[in-house]
């Protein structure tokens, strides 16, 4: 069985990847995947495993290889200047903790409305149909919420615009 199939693999896989070492790395690891299966149970027709294994070979390391670039050019991006400085960082979450206080200090269904309209983008209607309450009693949560918001801190960055 080692032989048999080797050459006719090898050169399958040498013309479609056009590299006969990876194509050589790949017939392997089909071999040894498929000798690795025959001790569990009988294959029936070895030919058909060995390039079916071959396929899922090459096409797992495509996979692998598309998830290291991405990884790559997403660290690329954090380690430009592109990327915010960790006192922006700092600040995004300290204001972040602010916002959370001042939702905990609202009654529920203020909060919840606010939540709802500037957080998750529903529309007055939405909400309301959501929270089985008036599209007018939305728009006063949220006008409130938003009034609590200024009051606490006096500033407007927290009001989601």
């Amino acid at each position: 069985m080692v032989a048999s199939y080797y050459a006719e693999l090898l050169g399958f896989f040498s013309r479609s990847l056009r590299d006969r070492d990876a194509a050589a790395d790949v017939v392997q690891e089909s071999y040894a995947r498929v000798l690795a299966m025959q001790q569990r149970s009988a294959v029936l027709d070895l030919r058909a495993l060995l390039y079916r294994t071959g396929k899922n070979i090459v096409i797992d390391t495509a996979r692998h290889r598309q998830a290291e670039l991405r990884m790559l050019q997403t660290l690329a991006c954090i380690c430009s200047d592109q990327a915010p400085s960790s006192e922006r960082a700092l600040d995004a979450r300290l204001q972040l903790e602010r916002l959370v206080a001042r939702l905990q200090a609202m009654p529920r269904r203020r909060s919840e409305a606010f939540v709802l309209v500037r957080i998750y983008g529903c529309s007055h209607a939405e909400a309301a149909a959501h929270m089985g309450v008036s599209v007018a009693a939305i728009e006063k949560h949220v006008v409130r919420a938003v009034c609590d918001c200024l009051r606490l801190q006096g500033d407007a960055a927290f009001v989601l615009a």
